[in-house]
């Protein structure tokens, strides 16, 4: 049903509940032009781009010191994997991918299942963290999953030990992957 611009749902008591609310802010003459300027730039809305930037900040941002994390530059990132020698960049992934997940999903999300540990991956280490691009499909009864990224050989080698770590003491799970140097692929039998 529309109404009055509003696009409206019924929960399950047949109640209507609306998908969307309007909001008045008001905000300094400054952040307006930045906002109309990178609206321009990406080609949506003000309103859009306002919605994605409330939206990252409700499921990252507002965790950032939460769970620990801080921003660093890709190319200092990936000078770090470069230095360990290549023996050792998988093993650093496993102790990581050990300890860090389990903590930030259930700090996080506060429940361990395979939808939080897959939200996890492709919104804390991929949309959010900027670690790579995560694209998804279902095959087979199988989920496959893959991360391009720009971290080099050893990223790859590095990511792979995270993942595999990750899902293995999250989840139980075992997993296989297959590894060039820009993208890790997983699969996951569900």
């Amino acid at each position: 049903m529309v109404t009055n611009q509003h696009i409206y749902f019924w929960d399950s008591d047949s109640n209507i509940v609306p998908s969307s609310t309007t909001r008045s802010f008001r905000v300094d003459m400054e952040l307006s032009r930045v906002l109309d300027e990178e609206s321009e730039r990406m080609g949506v809305s003000v309103n859009a781009l306002v919605n994605m930037i409330l939206k990252r900040y409700s499921e990252f941002t507002r965790f950032l010191s939460k769970i620990d994390l801080v921003v660093v530059n890709r190319e200092l990132l990936k000078s770090l994997f470069d230095s360990y020698p290549d023996e050792d960049i998988y093993g650093l992934g496993v102790s990581a991918g050990e300890v860090i997940p389990r903590d930030t999903i259930l700090f996080w999300k506060k429940t361990l299942n395979f939808e939080t540990v897959l939200e996890y991956i492709e919104k804390i280490i991929c949309r959010y963290g900027f670690l790579g691009t995560y694209d998804e499909t279902n095959q087979n009864e199988k989920r496959i999953i893959v991360i391009r990224h720009r971290l080099g050989k050893k990223g790859s080698e590095f990511l792979h030990g995270y993942l595999k770590a990750t899902l293995k003491t999250t989840l139980n799970l075992d997993s296989t992957f297959e590894l060039t140097e820009s993208s890790v692929k997983l699969q996951i039998t569900t």
